[in-house]
């Protein structure tokens, strides 16, 4: 059990943010179950009146009940902020019961904890409250924290190294929030991008298969392996048994071969497999999916065309003249009555405004001749290469 808990720690880099956020909740959850345990005997050396400690060691216990509702119902920020709130009370109940350096680490410990769930206004709320009081706790009951003989001001060195280190948590989670925020600005740009054309570039992936006489990409045996091996590894970090897994797997294959709406339609097939069937529709590879919206991504992040702008040069195509002035035509035709605009490989361009050859530097496609016979020939061309 603990040698599966911490092979989940060490791969969280493969996990969703949700389950890395309820991973982060547990270890907290851990340490305050202990810190509720140590509070209960530590409780007698306090000053606090007997009333004051129950409530407060019956407010911890409370707190960590509720931590662990949360998360079996699966509320995993609400289970955070208790969490917190419970670290802050942890903060109140010590500091206003004893005056010592411990004390003064308590602030930068539970700071620690709200740092530690990266979310932007927990810290700003929570963490802000904390550095508050702490600063106020030392002004106020500082002189514990000083040693005997010590430099003139050194309290305040107490005070700015609780606001730097506030401060540093504060940029460094906004940092990682900015970094989460493009990465998502990315993605949502690439798949915008990507949806108008994913039809065509499956049928042409599909269409290079066929013609090199392999079979559809799902079929595949090296790819079914992947998932399988892929699924297995994910789920042995949230399942007690990864090879649970193994059923849905032979399900993502089969949506592939049969298709959603064959199985959806289908009165035999129970409801759970079909609510399974809906949920695996965004991780289908031969479908205007998000996965493989994320494999275009991915392939083509990093690649570097080897086409240099010479390649384009209809010269190279072909030496014959009469065939030039044919694709000089035919481009002519295309662009001049803005058939682009109608194609399925422009949707993103739609909101262009018309546009005539004249706009366009044909000079790097076509020689001097076909240009000289476009400026000698213009009327002509205009009358005769209507739509």
């Amino acid at each position: 059990m603990i040698k599966s808990f911490f092979n989940i720690i060490l791969n969280t880099e493969y996990l969703p943010m949700n389950e890395v956020r309820r991973l982060k909740v547990i270890i907290i959850l851990l340490f305050l179950i202990l810190f509720t345990a140590l509070t209960i005997p530590l409780s007698a050396l306090l000053s606090y009146s007997f009333w004051v400690k129950f409530g407060f060691i019956s407010g911890f216990i409370s707190l960590v009940l509720l931590t662990i509702i949360f998360l079996l119902v699966k509320k995993i920020f609400f289970a955070m902020q208790v969490t917190i709130i419970q670290s802050v009370l942890f903060m109140v109940f010590y500091t206003q019961g004893i005056t010592s350096f411990y004390a003064y680490l308590l602030f930068y410990i539970v700071v620690t904890i709200i740092a530690l769930y990266q979310e932007v206004y927990s810290y700003f709320v929570y963490g802000t409250f904390v550095s508050v009081l702490g600063v106020f706790y030392i002004l106020t009951e500082g002189d514990g924290l000083l040693i005997v003989n010590d430099i003139p001001g050194a309290i305040y060195i107490y005070v700015v190294g609780l606001v730097l280190y506030y401060f540093v948590n504060f940029i460094y989670i906004l940092v990682n929030e900015k970094s989460y925020a493009e990465m998502n600005l990315e993605w949502i740009n690439s798949k915008q991008t990507n949806d108008g054309i994913q039809e065509d570039i499956f049928n042409y992936m599909e269409a290079l298969r066929r013609a090199e006489g392999k079979p559809p990409i799902f079929e595949d045996l090296d790819f079914q392996k992947a998932v399988l091996e892929t699924s297995e590894f994910i789920a042995k970090q949230i399942l007690k048994d990864g090879s649970e897994i193994k059923n849905v797997v032979d399900l993502y294959i089969y949506i592939h071969e049969r298709g959603f709406d064959s199985i959806l339609d289908n009165d035999e097939i129970s409801v759970n497999m079909k609510k399974t069937t809906d949920s695996l529709k965004k991780y289908i590879i031969n479908d205007n999916s998000d996965l493989f919206s994320m494999v275009i991504n991915f392939c083509l992040r990093d690649y570097q065309s080897t086409i240099d702008i010479s390649d384009l040069s209809v010269e190279r195509l072909t030496e014959y003249k009469d065939e030039q002035v044919i694709a000089f035509s035919l481009i002519y035709v295309y662009i001049a009555n803005n058939l682009y605009q109608l194609s399925d490989w422009n949707k993103i361009e739609r909101k262009e405004q018309s546009r005539n050859l004249e706009d366009f530097d044909f000079e790097t496609f076509f020689g001097d001749h076909i240009l000289a016979f476009y400026q000698d020939n213009q009327k002509n061309i205009k009358k005769h290469l209507k739509k």
